[in-house]
């Protein structure tokens, strides 16, 4: 399994074209780096990059807890796999964001990958300092998630 940390700075070109970053391109290792999977993240202005064997595991986890014969669960999943698409990945490792997915996440031209475990996220440089939490509610936060100041 890939382990992606850090944050990296890139830009996407007048294309739609970026260069996934070394560090992430040697974390992938020898698993094929001929395809990722984009999704359009629903919390945020940001794209989200798995490799197909994340993103075959999260989908497989997903639909073990739907019933195919639900037709409610069937539009879910339908509005799910809306958030995907499949793009090669050059030698270089360059990709090309579809104009849909840039627009999603409002991507320009100064963007940050941010290594989040299994997953790379993509996010626009003006965008993430909206997204970031400071340092007093990062620290608040874990607090509550140790049990250390419950109310």
């Amino acid at each position: 399994m890939a382990i992606f940390v850090g944050e990296h700075s890139a830009t996407i070109d007048d294309k739609g074209r970026i260069v996934l970053p070394s560090a992430f391109k040697k974390a992938m290792g020898e698993m094929s780096l001929d395809f990722v999977i984009l999704e359009k993240n629903r919390f945020g202005s940001c794209i989200d990059i798995h490799t197909e064997q994340r993103w075959i595991e999260k989908v497989n986890q997903f639909q073990s807890r739907l019933n195919s014969l639900n037709p409610v669960h069937d539009k879910l999943l339908q509005a799910y796999f809306r958030n995907f698409i499949r793009i090669g990945v050059a030698e270089n490792g360059r990709i090309n964001i579809p104009d849909t997915f840039l627009k999603f996440a409002n991507l320009k031209r100064k963007v940050k990958f941010i290594g989040m475990l299994t997953t790379i996220r993509l996010i626009d440089d003006n965008e993430i300092t909206e997204s970031e939490i400071t340092d007093e509610e990062y620290l608040r936060i874990l607090s509550e998630l140790k049990g250390e100041n419950n109310n």
